[in-house]
């Protein structure tokens, strides 16, 4: 009897697995992401297990991959459709160029995609999550809260800086000299003590195409660093950015390819870049070759955030890019929600215009290259060719089922007798939620989702 019923666990929950990744409907309700200072110790604690979890399933393609390694092979082939990354600052080394209708613009960045193909991407991870655990959201990281870094970093939780190494960057032209203290994450949690193991080929520099090894690397800034190259963020620019005029410019300015000042006008963020950029190279470690004559890499980076095609490696990214998404939603949420606040149509490489194809949701048409010598198509997971996603199909992020914390109007108070039935109708509101299932949402049902 014990022995059927372990067969019959196994069993659902690998259904679970697949429910997930081949997107088949399954009960939805609305949930909250919140911000990662106001998680409970028990959801730190449910979070990680299931992050640790997805690494130890193995994939839809290759057995040898778990799905969790899937995920990072996603954006690991994105960013091999144009070799010029980090807005030209670095070229990726590529022995075999990409194909398809996708080819010459980064599938996940420096357009106007990055926003709803990032939506999709951690979508499906959350998905992911709750394939393990239902209860799990993705919380956010507000790179601008002081707070934030040391709940995070801590070592029961998303684990602590790299050790071991030291880097020293000087500059001939007078600039002052960059340290860079880090290496691999040695213990704690996603330490690779603790089973946290990544696959070379899915860890590589992004400007040389050399393996970072086995290990999660940081160097992350010293909390004394000065206004700009440390955390926490300003919380003026970040304020700015929900207040951005355009979709374009807001994509932009999140990103990190420009900032916006006070007065309104805007600088573009070159070597020193901005928000979202700027969060991957402070937690991997990067900083400005100081050396001229080497053209192709005029950013030099060193962990496994600041080497963003690796970067879903370091758990980090899926804070960072919840924020991201929750900048997106509260912008859309003051007026400007539909399809009349994105790029304006045909103006983007392709994948990025309001009905085009995202890579990899695009039904097979274009085919990721390498990195440096690494086929990426053995580490994807298996995609159904309907399974087809648009920009235009991310735009509502209520319709994937979840909101954020900012975005849900305070409880009633419950001292007085309107509260209580205040109270009563919201816990009604969230039971019918429950009994929802996601054929209800259109866009779900349109795009194989």
């Amino acid at each position: 009897m014990r022995y059927l019923q372990k067969i019959v666990t196994t069993i659902s929950f690998g259904t679970a697995i697949a429910m997930t990744m081949l997107q088949i409907p399954a009960i939805a309700s609305t949930l909250v992401r919140k911000n990662v200072i106001d998680l409970t110790p028990q959801e730190k604690s449910d979070f990680v297990n299931a992050v640790k979890t997805l690494k130890t399933i193995p994939g839809t393609n290759n057995k040898n991959v778990s799905l969790y390694d899937e995920f990072a092979a996603i954006h690991n082939g994105a960013m091999t459709f144009d070799p010029m990354q980090l807005g030209g600052l670095v070229m990726l080394p590529q022995d075999t160029p990409s194909t398809g209708p996708a080819t010459g613009a980064d599938a996940a960045h420096e357009h106007g995609g990055f926003l709803p193909w990032h939506r999709e991407y951690l979508s499906r991870f959350e998905r992911a999550l709750q394939s393990v655990n239902p209860n799990v959201t993705l919380p956010y990281w507000d790179w601008a809260d002081p707070r934030s870094v040391d709940v995070i970093f801590d070592p029961n939780f998303l684990g602590t800086n790299g050790s071991g190494s030291t880097l020293i960057i000087e500059y001939p032209d007078g600039r002052p000299t960059i340290r860079l203290d880090g290496g691999p994450v040695v213990s704690g949690n996603f330490s690779e003590a603790d089973g946290w193991t990544l696959i070379p080929d899915l860890n590589r520099n992004i400007g040389t195409a050399e393996t970072l090894g086995t290990s999660l690397t940081r160097y992350l800034p010293d909390p004394n660093a000065p206004a700009g190259f440390g955390f926490p963020l300003d919380q003026a620019e970040t304020d700015r950015i929900v207040q951005s005029p355009d979709y374009n410019t807001l994509r932009r300015f999140v990103e990190g390819e420009i900032t916006i000042n006070a007065d309104g006008t805007q600088t573009e963020c070159l070597n020193i870049p901005c928000n979202h950029n700027l969060v991957h190279g402070l937690v991997g470690g990067s900083a400005p070759n100081p050396n001229p004559n080497e053209t192709e890499r005029q950013i030099l980076t060193f962990g496994t955030m600041s080497n963003t095609p690796a970067s879903p490696n370091d758990p980090v990214f899926w804070l960072l890019h919840t924020n991201v998404d929750r900048l997106w939603a509260e912008w859309q949420n003051n007026g400007r929600q539909g399809s009349e606040f994105y790029a304006v149509p045909g103006t983007e490489p392709y994948g990025h215009n309001l009905n085009d194809r995202m890579w990899p949701w695009d039904g097979g048409d274009s085919i990721p290259g390498s990195i440096g010598s690494t086929d990426i198509r053995p580490y994807l997971p298996v995609v159904s060719p309907d399974d087809i996603v648009r920009p235009i199909d991310t735009l509502d992020w209520r319709s994937y089922g979840y909101t954020y914390d900012t975005l849900v109007k305070p409880v009633p108070e419950t001292s007085s007798t309107f509260g209580l039935l205040g109270l009563g109708a919201l816990g009604a509101a969230s039971l019918l939620r429950r009994k929802r299932s996601y054929p209800e949402q259109t866009h779900l049902n349109s795009v194989g989702k």
